[in-house]
């Protein structure tokens, strides 16, 4: 028997791994879309694999479960806000809330019906708390120059106001409760910001005209 050559084999390695990417990557799409539009209970994995053309051992043999789905599919959509969020540096307050309010714009409906299901599936609390400890760390990458040098209790409280003034909360309540416009929206969100970081800064001023007059 003559085997096959070495450059052959590899390259139907390279096209079998390729295909299995693909598949998984079709399987992470319908997952995503379909717990997008749906209950988490609802979503079943054989509807799934229906949408995305795949049989359900496919699914199983990859996932193992329905939860284990979930996760990887929120968590490959996760990165992809975050990164979607990044802003270069120095990057002014309108520009930062332009860009997490276009963020809301395609999640934050979203956003709002996994908050609703938390309290019912710790796997859905354990992924907004990833996501809400990821807001954390782009606001203290957003605001650096906002916060100030400041530590302790008084940068936690600079941090905390700031994470409210751009929660999705707040968008919700703006877009969707009060019906503005997304113009109008971004324009309060960037108003509470502006007015957090006057707060601020007379805060560091009063801070360095204390040390000023102790050293006099």
């Amino acid at each position: 028997m003559i085997s096959a050559a070495p450059g052959k084999r590899s390259y139907r390695m390279e096209a079998r791994a390729k295909t299995a990417e693909q598949t998984v990557d079709r399987i992470l799409d319908a997952a995503f879309s379909l717990f997008r539009s749906r209950p988490f209970q609802e979503v079943t994995l054989r509807a799934i694999a229906g949408a995305s053309g795949v049989t359900l051992q496919t699914v199983l043999r990859r996932f193992g479960s329905k939860e284990q789905l979930f996760m990887e599919a929120a968590q490959r959509q996760m990165e992809i806000i975050f990164n979607a969020r990044r802003v270069s540096p120095p990057a002014n307050i309108a520009t930062v809330i332009a860009t997490i309010v276009a963020s809301y714009e395609e999640m934050g409906d979203l956003n709002w019906s996994g908050v609703s299901q938390e309290g019912h599936f710790p796997l859905i609390k354990d992924l907004f708390d990833k996501a809400r400890a990821g807001h954390r760390h782009w606001i203290e990458n957003c605001f650096a120059d906002v916060i100030g040098p400041v530590k302790g209790g008084e940068r936690e409280r600079r941090v905390y106001l700031l994470f409210a003034a751009t929660d999705f909360y707040m968008w919700k309540l703006f877009r969707r409760d009060l019906g503005m416009s997304r113009a109008s929206t971004t324009a309060r969100m960037t108003d509470l910001v502006n007015a957090l970081a006057r707060d601020f800064r007379r805060g560091n001023e009063e801070v360095l005209v204390r040390h000023g007059g102790g050293r006099g």
